[in-house]
């Protein structure tokens, strides 16, 4: 069951250990969604597209775009997946071609060993979203500041940080953007679009 109080979750405060009060907020207004979502999805009202986990995003929704990954790939836990997940994990043979979904400023490259591993934030210049790629093989082959194009090679199909398996982990937020005050938007229909169009 969902507590709010780390003291009530002894667990939960050890996980939180080290988090910041925003971080702190942040996780519990994504479950806070995550579970309204859920009862919305009981009770008939939720979006079909949506599956009722995804904020309405006040952002145009981008219209072209290129699957982030070459080759085949399996679907994996998506939105939600019962542990406050926050994107889509798409499946594929590590060292697989990661390619930018939408044309956009690289906003962050970096490293988190206890989560991300080596991840990408990529700003759209069109379509108002932050995209975010994570657990890639090797530091991400682009520098903050950096225009990249949709489909241009940004990285490689990987497991490190907090991962089992050769897969990348595929997020959307709104503006103001991933961890600026956005909100987290559900990846998988853009991700479906995408797919049929290749």
């Amino acid at each position: 069951s969902f507590s709010a109080s780390p003291s009530a979750n002894p667990e939960g405060a050890r996980k939180r250990e080290g988090m910041n009060h925003d971080s702190v907020i942040r996780r519990l207004a994504i479950r806070a969604l995550l579970i309204f979502g859920a009862l919305g999805m009981l009770s008939g009202i939720a979006s079909a597209s949506t599956g009722g986990l995804s904020p309405a995003s006040p952002s145009p929704a981008p219209a072209k775009g290129a699957f982030p990954i070459r080759g085949a790939v399996t679907w994996g836990d998506g939105l939600g997946a019962g542990r406050g997940h926050q994107g889509q994990d798409l499946l594929a043979k590590c060292t697989r071609p990661v390619v930018a979904a939408q044309t956009g400023r690289v906003r962050l490259v970096d490293y988190q060993a206890d989560g991300a591993g080596n991840y990408a934030v990529i700003r759209g210049t069109s379509s108002k979203f932050d995209y975010v790629y994570m657990h890639m093989l090797r530091t991400p082959a682009i520098r903050a500041g950096q225009l990249v194009k949709a489909g241009q090679r940004i990285g490689l199909v990987g497991s490190t940080g907090r991962s089992t398996a050769c897969h990348l982990h595929f997020e959307m937020w709104t503006r103001p953007g991933w961890y600026r005050g956005g909100s987290v938007s559900n990846p998988t229909p853009y991700l479906r679009k995408w797919g049929s169009a290749r």
